[in-house]
């Protein structure tokens, strides 16, 4: 590669797109945990410390594997020497050390240049469009289609990727 070709920068949110959900919780109770009741996009944050500690628990990394095509591509990726890679992901402070804990457990870390939480427990969406400008990056990659969708609004000039079109298009970014 030249000294001149620039590499793009590559968001990848963490749950759902690396990390696989919880096997034992089902989808519409994660649905009922993770986001606000109503039409406007907005999320919840677990006011209670047993809920934080529910979900604590439901973070430990061997409740959470590695989505394995997901890692793939990104191996692919980070190979190619044409991207750098980022994790931005909007976990909650409470989760911290759950998520260093999740990437010395599957060995990924190598992977990123960096690895962003949302540390000041803001609105996820908020956080990721803040994380998106400061990064600059080129592509992100996202399971949550209402936030994908807020995303496109606010942003231009950045190719925002529903996982789900990923895996079934295979679209790796180019």
């Amino acid at each position: 590669m030249s000294a001149k070709t620039k590499k793009k920068r590559v968001g990848f949110d963490l749950d759902g797109v690396i990390i696989g959900k919880p096997f034992f919780v089902p989808e519409f109770v994660m649905e009922k945990l993770v986001r606000k009741k109503g039409r406007r996009l907005a999320y919840r944050y677990p006011e209670s410390k047993t809920e934080r500690a529910i979900r604590k628990i439901s973070h430990i990394p061997v409740f959470r594997p590695p989505i394995k095509k997901n890692v793939s591509v990104i191996r692919k990726l980070h190979k190619s020497r044409r991207y750098q890679l980022f994790v931005v992901s909007s976990r909650y402070s409470f989760l911290e050390q759950r998520t260093e804990q999740w990437f010395k457990y599957h060995k990924l870390k190598m992977f990123f240049k960096d690895i962003y939480i949302n540390l000041a427990d803001e609105q996820p969406h908020l956080y990721k469009e803040k994380m998106v400008k400061t990064l600059k990056l080129d592509i992100f990659i996202d399971d949550d289609l209402r936030l994908l969708k807020y995303l496109r609004r606010k942003i231009k000039n950045v190719d925002f990727l529903y996982v789900k079109d990923y895996k079934k298009n295979n679209n790796m970014p180019k």
